[in-house]
């Protein structure tokens, strides 16, 4: 089982690897009292850690609504769907722009106000646990590194 580790004392340290992303195999994904607290109602703005087929930024804007309704938007295009929690997991399915549909579940972590998420699904094109993004509250200034794109 992961120690946890609080945000405060990993803020600005390195993990094992060098990096200043949060270490999946040391610290604890936030719960599910806390992933509520953190998107429901909220708007998000942040990076991917990848870049999209046929969308050039890796900058998104993701609004998770109370009524577990979502709007992601990426580049010029937007995606639709819902958002739940359960336990310490936050997943999505989403009416893509270009017609699929896409399900993806996180783990999120916490370091200062910045939320870093780590995908859960498998499959070929899972995510399969790795760093997927990073974001924010839309009306916060982002307190974590490396500093977002």
């Amino acid at each position: 089982m992961p120690l946890a580790v609080s945000a405060q004392e990993t803020l600005s340290q390195p993990n094992k690897n060098g990096e200043f992303l949060p270490d999946p195999t040391q610290e604890t994904p936030l719960d599910e009292q806390e992933l509520l607290a953190a998107f429901s109602g909220k708007t998000h703005r942040g990076t991917y850690n990848f870049k999209r087929r046929n969308i050039e930024t890796f900058a998104f804007m993701e609004t998770t609504s109370a009524d577990g309704t979502t709007a992601h938007y990426h580049g010029d295009k937007i995606d639709t769907g819902t958002w739940r929690v359960k336990r310490n997991v936050i997943c999505f399915v989403y009416d893509n722009w270009d017609g699929g549909v896409h399900r993806a579940c996180f783990n999120v972590y916490k370091r200062g106000n910045c939320f870093y998420h780590y995908g859960l699904s498998s499959g070929p094109n899972g995510l399969g646990g790795a760093f997927t993004a990073r974001s924010v509250h839309a009306d916060e200034t982002p307190d974590c590194e490396p500093s977002m794109v």
